[in-house]
């Protein structure tokens, strides 16, 4: 992985982050992660738009990012929300190949057996 691709990732990484948590973020925090993230500013373009220095844009995006990892590992919503996606996309695969195949109910019984782990893994 090439350097400008781990910068790539990480602004992703944060935007997605952002989607989640940013009503508990500072109004400065959000609006330099939104510029930043979502809008693909880099530091300088960022401080321009704000009237504020470049390693002000820099200091408060480092805060801003070790708030997002502590909120991610103390809530994991993102986690449980990616989670949840693969459980209804195989749920969905699975019903799809049943209906293809009528009279085999074994792939919907894995269906209903997947979505009862997982709600039972939620109830936990």
């Amino acid at each position: 992985m090439s350097v400008g691709e781990s910068k790539l990732e990480r602004k992703v990484e944060y935007g997605v982050l952002s989607s989640f948590y940013a009503p508990l973020l500072t109004d400065r925090q959000r609006s330099m992660l939104d510029l930043y993230c979502n809008e693909d500013f880099s530091l300088a373009e960022a401080a321009k738009q704000l009237g504020v220095t470049r390693q002000c844009v820099n200091d408060t995006l480092n805060r801003a990012f070790a708030r997002l990892d502590e909120l991610e590992g103390a809530l994991h919503l993102v986690s449980r929300f990616d989670r949840q996606r693969e459980i209804m996309a195989e749920c969905r695969d699975l019903i799809r190949q049943a209906m293809e195949a009528p009279g085999d109910n074994a792939r919907l019984l894995k269906a209903a057996s997947r979505l009862d782990e997982y709600l039972h893994e939620e109830e936990a």
